[in-house]
Order: structure tokens, then sequence, then C-alpha cells
């Protein structure tokens, strides 16, 4: 199995007002706020058919 690399990106601008709404969505998904922001990106890719969906279940 691959190693998933973690790059940490700096300098991310975000609407403290959204930010406060998106620490609690992914809190109710029991997700850090970079995970969340990461999956919504994900999701955001793949339904533009520019990522394959994964398939074997993988995080």
């Amino acid at each position: 199995m691959k190693k998933r690399v973690t790059k940490i990106l700096t300098g991310f601008r975000l609407d403290p007002r959204l930010k406060v709404l998106a620490v609690q969505a992914a809190a109710q998904e029991n997700r850090s706020l970079s995970n969340y922001i990461e999956n919504l990106i994900r999701k955001d890719v793949e339904a533009r058919g520019l990522l394959m969906p994964r398939t074997n279940g993988d995080k």
C-alpha cells in the first residue's frame, strides 16, 4: 500500500464567519477542519470528473 503524503498548506484565507461554520460542520462529522476542507475539495473535483472516485473505501 502506498503511504499517503500530507502537505501543509499555509497562507490560506477564509472569512472568519465561514471558518466558524466550517469548524462546526467538521465537528458534526468528527473531522478536523483541514480534513473537512480536504474532503470538500475531493468531492468537488470528483464531481467535475477531474479525479476518479475511490473504489477501495480508503480514506
